[in-house]
């Protein structure tokens, strides 16, 4: 899973596809794949026949002529075609089935896509995408640096935040970038009204030490060396822990948000890494790097479809 040999770019014939391409060449010359797959998938419509009637005839099928603009708009802007097996895929479809039954089939370590900023309320599909495909995910703004030099990685102490911890310490060792670690805390101190800032100050300072201690244990499992790294925790009050991670992120300077997920099967239901999903939201335009364990998540996928 902590190989990158396979990267699959989701484009949608906005803006955003020439900064994911020219992205790409980062991605390529940090991270050396072996392929890299530029995908669009074509939106299905079922337009009444008496209307496709009237339209005009084309010369060539309609993906063609995408895939055409696609290709050039990447022999424009990709350096790297030569050095590596490139693909270029238009296929009709689902876009979310279609990018995660193509991550299952072929191997995909990663999955790169835009968060466009300035879309309040967008960014469902990428969202979904984290949910269900067994690829990392990797999301980027237009304002995303071309460098990697500072990633904050979450930390929950359960195999997900191992998984990340892994990624990690891997892309540390391609980019030189630094590490820090961030635990938060759940605690809904709205709905104790008794409570004031004094208490909540000592509440912090007890969960500080248990959660340092619960660090160092993490760290010793991982066969880490704790001291080697930072470590902050915070309170949230509000059972809004992506927004207590993107603000942190905010005000460390780190320019890379890691974290594991997965999904979590509980009695009858399926639950999904909320968490995950809103720090890949279009209002958050810090790039976050999903990480999954791509043998469990095909398992997964497998019990839940087949």
């Amino acid at each position: 899973m902590y190989k990158l040999d396979h990267i699959l770019v989701s484009l949608d014939l906005t803006d955003m596809d020439s900064f994911l391409i020219r992205y790409s060449n980062y991605i390529v010359e940090t991270f050396k794949p072996k392929s890299i797959t530029f995908m669009h998938v074509l939106k299905s419509y079922d337009i009444p026949e008496e209307l496709t009637d009237s339209l005009p005839v084309m010369e060539k099928p309609l993906v063609d002529i995408i895939k055409e603009e696609i290709t050039e708009l990447i022999d424009e802007q990709f350096n790297h075609d030569d050095e590596l097996d490139t693909r270029v895929i238009v296929k009709e479809g689902h876009t979310v089935e279609t990018i995660v039954q193509y991550s299952k089939k072929n191997q995909t370590d990663l999955t790169l896509m835009g968060k466009k900023l300035g879309y309040q309320g967008k960014g469902s599909t990428a969202q979904k995408v984290i949910s269900l495909t067994p690829s990392s995910v990797l999301l980027v703004s237009e304002t995303t640096p071309h460098d990697i030099k500072h990633m904050l990685v979450r930390l929950d102490f359960t195999k997900f935040s191992e998984i990340a911890v892994i990624m990690a310490i891997r892309l540390q060792e391609l980019t030189n970038a630094e590490i820090s670690f961030f635990y938060v805390s759940k605690l809904p101190l709205h709905y104790f009204p008794q409570h004031t800032r004094k208490n909540e100050h000592e509440i912090m300072n007890h969960l500080d030490k248990i959660n340092r201690k619960e660090y160092r244990k993490f760290m010793k499992r991982m066969k880490l060396n704790p001291d080697d790294y930072g470590f902050t925790c915070a309170l949230d009050k509000n059972y809004d822990e992506a927004h207590v991670i993107y603000n942190h992120t905010l005000s460390t300077g780190a320019d890379l948000i890691i974290t594991g997920s997965g999904m979590k099967s509980g009695l009858s239901d399926i639950i999904p890494d909320i968490t995950s999903e809103k720090l890949a939201g279009s209002d958050k335009n810090i790039p976050v790097l999903v990480v999954k364990d791509r043998k469990k998540s095909v398992g997964f996928l497998n019990k839940l479809f087949d």
